[in-house]
């Protein structure tokens, strides 16, 4: 197939953008022998042997854009911008329509068009006006929910306000337990396809393990209850080197070593540096059923030892106590924590178990079928 991909940015140095798994799906769709063409939304087109990407129509758009929303995406302070959806609509959707029907009628047979976590206010009405030049299925793919749904933070820029879901042929979200509340915001078909990674690039590293913990998130207000569980507690109990990464200003981590965001390449190296890698999820993905986010499947894939969270649907994704380990209370912590760093063998084993369950059953080619499925079912 050929098809037309949306997406936020390929940029890889943006954070906080789910950009690395993002062009792993990409390569995916390569890999499993379809074409792909991609329009960034926001910054620069890179060029790849995966895909043909089109120049971003509102480059310097998409600049004024982020500097009034800020990177303050997972805030815990709902902060509202309610000039952006409209700014967006006027300024930024008539430029991405354009460029759209051009790319319509030039490839000739594009065979669907995916819109990808695309602040949806932003477009409204574009997929409605895409289908008067081609009848293709058109599908809206959110890796966000649940959070950015309007019952919970919303983010900071609340983009379901004002925004009309049934103008796509199908809503694909990353949580199972938000298809009602989905469905009731007036998408059809809405279906489910979880977080997956390319375990070429998600791989282990062959380097010295001198971190005995690790954790990398944003937003630390999100999950700051398992936070203090696992993190600020233990490492003033433990002597042990915990190291976490991520904007978390905002919580106590105890006494862990705190570093900058770390964007993939660097944040791969300390995962692998890492005899345990914690796996700490935002409340409301932990607590809304089988809501996905990258984080596990990508610390399985590099092959390791994860200690994780309390958190509805894991055990969906992974054999818990053999390829990841659940904990509920700081004692279970701290007795895992020793039991783990004191069985180099155990952890070993642990991390070949979960980096072969990813490549059995949750990689990118696996979610590009069942994209393609979501498709055909549309055609």
């Amino acid at each position: 197939m050929k098809i037309l991909i949306i997406t936020p940015t390929l940029d890889l140095k943006k954070p906080f953008t789910g950009t690395p798994i993002v062009t792993q799906l990409f390569k995916g769709f390569y890999e499993e022998g379809h074409e792909i063409l991609i329009i960034p939304y926001s910054g620069k087109p890179i060029p790849s042997l995966w895909w043909r990407s089109y120049p971003n129509p509102n480059y310097y758009k998409s600049l004024l854009m982020e500097k009034i929303i800020g990177r303050n995406k997972f805030s815990s302070k709902k902060k509202t911008v309610p000039l952006v959806p409209v700014l967006a609509r006027m300024l930024a959707k008539p430029n991405l329509e354009k460029l759209i029907k051009k790319i319509l009628i030039e490839e000739k047979n594009i065979d669907a068009i995916i819109f990808i976590t695309i602040p949806l206010n932003q477009i409204n009405g574009l997929a409605t006006e895409i289908k008067k030049i081609k009848n293709i299925p058109i599908i809206y793919y959110d890796m966000d929910i649940p959070s950015s749904l309007p019952s919970h933070s919303g983010f900071s820029f609340q983009y379901f306000t004002g925004a009309d879901l049934s103008e796509f042929d199908s809503f694909v979200i990353i949580s199972e337990g938000s298809i009602s509340e989905v469905e009731e915001l007036g998408a059809k078909n809405v279906k489910t396809i979880h977080c997956g990674v390319d375990p070429e690039i998600c791989s282990p590293m062959n380097i010295e393990k001198d971190i005995d913990f690790f954790f990398l998130g944003t937003g630390g207000v999100t999950r700051e209850q398992n936070m203090r569980m696992m993190v600020t507690n233990p490492s003033k109990v433990l002597s042990n080197k915990f190291v976490v990464s991520g904007p978390l200003d905002d919580i106590d981590v105890g006494n862990a070593i705190r570093m900058p965001m770390f964007l993939f390449p660097d944040w791969r190296k300390y995962c692998n540096r890492s005899k345990i890698n914690l796996n700490i999820v935002r409340e409301i993905n932990a607590t809304t059923e089988s809501s996905s986010t990258a984080r596990p499947f990508e610390l399985a894939s590099m092959g390791s030892c994860i200690v994780s969270a309390p958190y509805k649907g894991l055990d969906k994704w992974f054999d818990i106590g053999k390829e990841i380990i659940v904990v509920n209370s700081e004692k279970d912590c701290i007795d895992v924590y020793n039991s783990l760093l004191n069985d180099d063998e155990l952890r070993l084993k642990m991390g070949i178990a979960a980096r072969n369950r990813v490549k059995k059953e949750h990689t990118s080619r696996h979610r590009v079928r069942e994209f393609i499925e979501i498709i055909k079912d549309n055609q």
